[in-house]
């Protein structure tokens, strides 16, 4: 049984207030009918509505958003490796002050601990025939837990599936030795192994202070060693509940068999859910741009994670014309951007130059990105990784300049029709699997989405034209609040460095063209303009504390 990076909680109690049973089983089934291409159908949830909703000590005056119905998308087909998608509008958000990482934890125990009539080790007993996987993943504003198998076998995996779901059993065993696994996750792979990540951490960190998507989906030390396992138990059932949940199914299943996984979402307690506490704006989106540097003496190269909240999200009608913009400056592992172009491509200097529109997670070791991780607000980022320390203010100041010039001056006809004809033709890989169509559906219905995610923004960018698209980019993207995140062996000295504004000279390898040579004339001054005062160190160990 897999077990994502992050994960979150479910429960199973029977909900007792008979009117609610009986409204949710009222609701109509839209299930397609078999034959033809897998088309999804979707059951959207309502508008979110603040509702006064108080549990425990908690003050009435927080709002919350409405509960809703439990939302089905069927995709029937002739594949016969089934997928099932359960995903929960519960993350990392929702983990109360003073427990972080409770969401994940549970999750996690769900996913990788018994169930039902079966320990851990039974359940992995009857997985590992079938070749099935059962996992979870959580981030700030969701949690899906997938699980995979052939058709052939569905019967039986359903049924630990659906025990992982309903009831867990949160054996004090699965308990602590799913929580060590969770700090070594964070203090020794987070801190000690992923600079990388720990840079994307950091940066959401900067944008989000004093804000619940501040802090990873796995927790901080402090709000990990909290933990208890009646109190995991207990809060599972407030967020994994009917309330909240979504379901999918895809492949060759039997008929019935997606109002059935309906149906039993729909037993999770709902006398104890909670909707979702609203979200405080960023504080970030009207502050000057400032710099966190990360000290970490054994890194061995420097990880830079820059980027500015924004007001879209993909419910909003600028949404396309920001994601076609990120792609022209950096998209994922491609070098269609001006970004990878220019450091890697044209001077040879790291792996990987990107830009993103929205919150970004790569699938796997796959180029695309992970579904069910969407989120009630987003930012611009760019990732620059990994860079060596002699190079890493030049990349810095590159960035910075291309940044600016792509919202002062936007892009020009030759480079929208580009990026335009590239990402018509890229974006359609995003769907090659079953899993990844589902996904994207139940993402359609988080946002509250008619049409379908790749069929809206085709269409969309077919009929954009340049000047509405380098409007969009001067609406919402503003250089002068980017928040910048370092991870760097030397702090100090870097700091000092950045902020001296002092050339940066760059000594090449190999040769490089003479226009190149003379746009690095132009980059070694270029001013960041964030003094010293406006740039902090955290030592790594020190870090989400």
């Amino acid at each position: 049984m897999k077990i994502a990076e992050t994960h979150d909680q479910a429960h199973g109690l029977r909900r007792s207030a008979s009117i609610w049973r009986f409204a949710l089983h009222a609701m109509p089934l839209l299930l397609v009918a078999c034959g033809g291409p897998p088309t999804p159908v979707a059951v959207p949830p309502p508008s979110a509505t603040p509702a006064a909703q108080t549990h425990g000590d908690e003050p009435a005056a927080l709002e919350r958003e409405a509960l809703r119905a439990p939302s089905l998308v069927s995709m029937p087909s002739n594949s016969p490796l089934i997928t099932l998608r359960v995903v929960f509008d519960a993350g990392s958000a929702d983990d109360p002050e003073g427990q972080e990482g409770i969401t994940h934890l549970a999750a996690a125990i769900m996913a990788s601990g018994g169930a039902g009539e079966l320990s851990y080790s039974e359940r992995m007993q009857r997985l590992y025939p079938m070749a099935a996987s059962l996992e979870a993943h959580v981030d700030r504003d969701q949690t899906v837990f997938v699980g995979r198998v052939h058709a052939d076998y569905l019967d039986e995996f359903y049924a630990l599936f659906r025990d992982a779901l309903l009831t867990p059993r949160f054996a004090q065993a699965d308990f602590d030795r799913i929580l060590s696994q969770t700090q070594s996750a964070l203090t020794l792979e987070l801190r000690g192994n992923n600079d990388e990540a720990l840079g994307k951490e950091m940066l959401q960190a900067m944008i989000y202070p004093d804000h619940p998507y501040g802090r990873p989906a796995i927790g901080t030390e402090t709000g990990l060693a909290s933990l208890t396992l009646e109190g995991v138990r207990a809060f599972r059932r407030r967020v994994f509940c009917a309330g909240r949940a979504s379901v999918g199914v895809a492949g060759r299943v039997p008929e019935g068999f997606a109002a059935r996984v309906l149906d039993d979402v729909r037993s999770l307690s709902f006398d104890e859910c909670q909707g979702r506490l609203a979200l405080p704006e960023p504080s970030t989106a009207t502050a000057e741009s400032s710099v966190l540097l990360v000290d970490k003496p054994e890194a061995r190269a420097v990880a830079v994670s820059m980027g500015l909240p924004i007001d879209v999200t993909r419910a909003d009608e600028d949404y396309p014309a920001l994601m076609l913009a990120a792609s022209y400056l950096g998209q994922h592992r491609q070098f269609a951007g001006v970004l990878m172009q220019k450091i890697r491509g044209l001077r040879g200097m790291n792996y990987g130059d990107y830009a993103y529109a929205e919150h970004f997670e790569q699938a796997g070791w796959s180029r695309f990105p992970r579904t069910n991780i969407s989120r009630r607000q987003q930012y611009f980022s760019i990732w620059l990784r990994p860079l060596r320390r002699e190079q890493a203010r030049f990349a810095i100041r590159l960035a910075v300049r291309e940044l600016r010039r792509f919202v002062e001056e936007g892009l020009s006809e030759e480079d929208f029709t580009r990026i335009q004809n590239f990402a018509e033709r890229y974006y359609a890989l995003y769907q090659q699997t079953e899993s990844r169509r589902l996904g994207f559906a139940l993402d359609d219905v988080f946002y509250g989405q008619q049409q379908a995610w790749l069929e809206g923004l085709r269409q969309s960018w077919s009929s954009l034209t340049r000047d509405e698209l380098n409007a969009a980019i001067r609406r919402h993207v503003h250089p002068e609040h980017l928040q910048i995140a370092v991870v760097v062996p030397d702090a100090e000295a870097f700091a000092s460095e950045l902020a001296a504004q002092t050339p940066s000279p760059i000594e090449y390898r190999a040769s490089v063209s003479a226009e190149v040579l003379a746009e690095d004339r132009e980059i070694v001054s270029y001013p960041i303009g964030i003094p010293r005062s406006r740039m902090r160190i955290v030592p790594v160990a020190q870090t989400f504390r």
